[in-house]
């Protein structure tokens, strides 16, 4: 039997991470709120902030100006008075998790009881709709699992 008679496996489409279609730079960073823009039974609350940036040694800046402009507020200094933090690339979780899936953008917390995924109304994305559609479709399979397995979501 020559290599041409056989037949390849069927393939599913292969998938990529939604930071391939950023070419690269997207980055994820918490926001810690002012009191003062707090929900009034959430006196510590976080935001998930995507966001796209050309470059990392400007990142911080980038996200105050974003911000600044979506939130109209003034943010300067947010990111020297740690109001800003944990600024991350899609390499740096898949370093840190092993894994290049887009789910893993979103965990908050893991432990005996599952993984705790970050809940969608704390998320902003300031990538482009094809990037942020895909970051979404992950955070929702992500959560909808994490329900079905009786841990939180």
């Amino acid at each position: 039997m020559t290599a041409a008679a056989i037949a390849p496996p069927p393939s599913r489409p292969r998938t990529f991470p939604a930071h391939y279609q950023a070419h690269g730079r997207l980055y994820r960073a918490i926001v810690s709120l002012p009191q003062c823009m707090c929900e009034r039974n959430r006196p510590l609350q976080e935001r998930w902030v995507f966001f796209d940036c050309p470059t990392a040694e400007r990142a911080a800046e980038r996200l105050q100006e974003l911000l600044a402009l979506a939130w109209n507020t003034s943010t300067t200094g947010w990111a020297d008075s740690g109001l800003i933090y944990n600024i991350v690339t899609a390499s740096d979780v898949a370093d840190q998790h092993g894994v290049h899936d887009d789910a893993a953008w979103f965990e908050c917390e893991w432990g005996c009881e599952g993984t705790k995924y970050v809940s969608p109304g704390d998320v902003d994305y300031f990538c482009t709709p094809r990037v942020r559609a895909r970051l979404e479709a992950a955070l929702a399979r992500a959560t909808r699992g994490a329900a079905q397995e009786g841990g939180a979501a």
